[in-house]
């Protein structure tokens, strides 16, 4: 007997596809099927050719991305040689997929060398006498920081801490024969997984039309400006419910893909499975051979029912429409495979300037209120800069639709008032940011005119309680008269109690008041209006106006009013911070942000003012009309 017949790997198969036929993947429940997924094919012949040394496969999620690399594994684990490092985002993630899905398929592989025909066992690692195979998180900084590593597989990149990546390929540097396989949806542009993708060859899934014979690249979202590039297609007419949502039972019926050339396959398996696939030419023609790149979008994989592609990208939809964009970024990551920015989606910071608009004093003509709404700054002295004002003034329809009238800056208190008197802007309607330092002084100022107050207040997280018991993002309001301990402006109104007889006094409807407003809350509110035409839009490129609440800003507005609107983004999940000034989900750019302050109060204002014609608010009828959850409604889901 050669005690060391088990030291040396076989030699390699010719084609490692059919070879894996008998491996049992999916936690050894299903033998391996190269036609569930072929797109997972090409990557894994790759692993096992002379040329590659890298392959970063971006796919969507639940088509075989992790067998592809269990498939890797057993073949590294029985032909190759040295330490194989399975890498996941952190250890207890490595200890699950070693349990359940890693050590099923090593089990199954009858090519792998077994030492007394057994061999040793730790956890999450197993010792062969040619290879040994580490299964392991790379949160943990060591975990990169160990001895050359000639095999890695990299699962679920996206999830990676920043440089992660690099510190892992260092460990291959000198190893002249290393093979790096990386495994992940889609991440954010810019990120060290994107840029692995970029440095490869940049290869995209495509299909042969069975009625021209091109070969199409497969995507989801169909343009109806850009025809040629096909994409998936359903029509809505008639699938809507009164509730808003879809009947998909209809809905099913019209869906279909549509190529370039117009032909039409429809969601049908035996229709769906006469596409015949292939990976596209390298699109970085300058990528070296040793590194490949691969994508490929759900909608271009047998396995998922383009149904639910379109179900989820409806809900996705639907969250946008109230401040949260995370299911837009999932969905845009894990089923089309793009890398995220905030650019690819008109979400937080696209504002569409309209070329027909000037500012003007006009103004919108079927207004039915003017509105200004000013934020007062100390100026810094190293600029030379003395006390101002930044200002908006806007025009209001019945529908809560809005135009600017005019933005700018004003020097002084007079100017101010001169300002809104030039625009014919009622006082009443006038609302000054007494936020800070200047507090009393401002709240004087404007109950001296007879104008408004807001008061930014960061410590209600759960918004303000009313006496209908809803919690929102602003309180009831103060006459300003009590803040300063004096009398009214205007002569209270008496009110007798129906139930007691007696009678109380409230403040006049123009009696000057101070609102507070929970600053998360303001920003929400401000971004779900801002950008409630890019999100029905993205569902319905043939919409109307009537489907979505307007803000028309005029093209000639200044270059400093455009920088102060980009000057906050939205970021799910963000906790707020003190340091930076950020609140929860949202952080600022930069603290040029007075016009964007004064364009949220004045959305705000819209949610303030009661419709002339329901028991509402004027955004309240508004939304309600959309089929869109009202303020209060919205934040009393958010709270269950």
């Amino acid at each position: 007997m050669n005690i060391f017949s088990t030291a040396y790997p076989d030699a390699k198969p010719s084609d490692i596809i059919e070879w894996a036929r008998g491996l049992k993947v999916n936690g050894g429940k299903t033998s391996f099927d190269p036609d569930f997924t072929p797109q997972i094919v090409e990557p894994i012949r790759a692993m096992a050719d002379a040329d590659t040394r890298i392959g970063t496969l971006i796919k969507p999620v639940q088509v075989g991305g992790s067998t592809a690399g269990e498939v890797v594994a057993a073949y590294w684990a029985a032909f190759g040689s040295g330490l194989l490092q399975l890498n996941w985002e952190d250890d207890q993630k490595a200890e699950d997929r070693w349990k359940d899905r890693v050590l099923p398929v090593l089990e199954s592989c009858a090519d792998i060398k077994r030492s007394g025909h057994r061999f040793e066992e730790l956890i999450c690692e197993a010792r062969y006498p040619n290879v040994t195979v580490r299964c392991q998180g790379v949160f943990n900084e060591k975990s990169l920081d160990s001895d050359t590593v000639p095999l890695q597989i990299n699962e679920e990149v996206h999830s990676w801490k920043p440089g992660f990546l690099s510190k892992a390929r260092r460990r291959q540097t000198r190893v002249w024969n290393s093979k790096a396989f990386d495994i992940s949806n889609a991440g954010t542009v810019g990120d060290q997984l994107h840029s692995a993708y970029e440095d490869g060859t940049q290869e995209q899934w495509e299909v042969n039309c069975p009625k021209c014979g091109g070969w199409h690249e497969m995507h989801f979202r169909f343009n109806p400006n850009k025809p040629e590039l096909g994409g998936l297609r359903w029509d809505s007419g008639g699938c809507k419910m009164e509730s808003n949502r879809f009947n998909y039972n209809k809905l099913e019926k019209t869906i279909r893909y549509e190529m370039p050339c117009g032909h039409s396959v429809r969601d049908f398996a035996a229709e769906r499975r006469t596409l015949k696939g292939r990976y596209s030419a390298p699109k970085n023609e300058g990528a070296h051979i040793s590194h490949r790149s691969w994508n490929f979008e759900g909608v271009a994989c047998d396995a998922i029912k383009w149904l639910t592609l379109i179900q989820e990208w409806h809900g996705s939809i639907r969250a946008m429409k109230v401040g949260d964009i995370e299911p837009m970024r999932r969905f845009v990551t894990e089923r089309e495979c793009r890398f995220w920015s905030n650019d690819l989606l008109p979400y937080s910071g696209t504002i569409i300037y309209n070329s027909a608009l000037k500012k003007n004093r006009a103004g919108m003509p079927n207004a039915i209120m003017r509105t200004a709404k000013f934020d007062w700054q100390a100026g810094y002295k190293a600029k030379g800069e003395l006390e101002h004002y930044w200002g908006i003034i806007m025009d209001v329809d019945i529908d809560a639709n809005s135009q600017l009238v005019w933005e700018g800056k004003v020097e002084s208190d007079a100017e101010l008032l001169a300002e809104l008197d030039a625009h014919e802007v009622p006082r009443v309607n006038s609302w000054i940011d007494c936020t800070g330092v200047q507090k009393k002084r401002i709240l004087q100022f404007c109950y001296q005119n007879g104008m408004n107050a807001v008061s930014l207040d960061q410590s209600r997280q759960q918004g303000f309680l009313h006496p209908d018991k809803i919690r929102r993002f602003y309180s009831t309001g103060k006459p300003i008269y009590r803040e300063l301990n004096t009398i009214p402006v205007h002569e209270p109104i008496r009110k007798r109690n129906m139930k007691t007889g007696e009678f109380s006094e409230v403040p006049h409807p123009e009696e000057p008041t101070v609102v507070e407003l929970h600053k998360a809350g303001l920003l929400q509110n401000y971004f779900d209006i801002r950008n409630m035409k890019a999100a029905v839009t993205l569902q319905n490129p043939k919409a109307t106006a009537a489907d979505y609440i307007r803000i028309e800003i005029p093209d000639d507005v200044s270059e400093d009013f455009k920088k102060m609107l980009e000057s906050w983004e939205v970021v799910p999940g963000h906790r707020g911070n003190a340091k930076d000034e950020s609140v929860d989900g949202f952080r600022p750019r930069s603290n040029f942000d007075h016009q964007l302050m004064t364009m949220a109060y004045h959305c705000f204002e819209l949610e303030w003012k009661l419709h002339p014609q329901h028991e509402m608010s004027l955004l309240g009828a508004r939304r309600a009309s959309l089929g869109l959850p009202t303020i209060g409604e919205r934040q009393t889901q958010g709270n269950q």
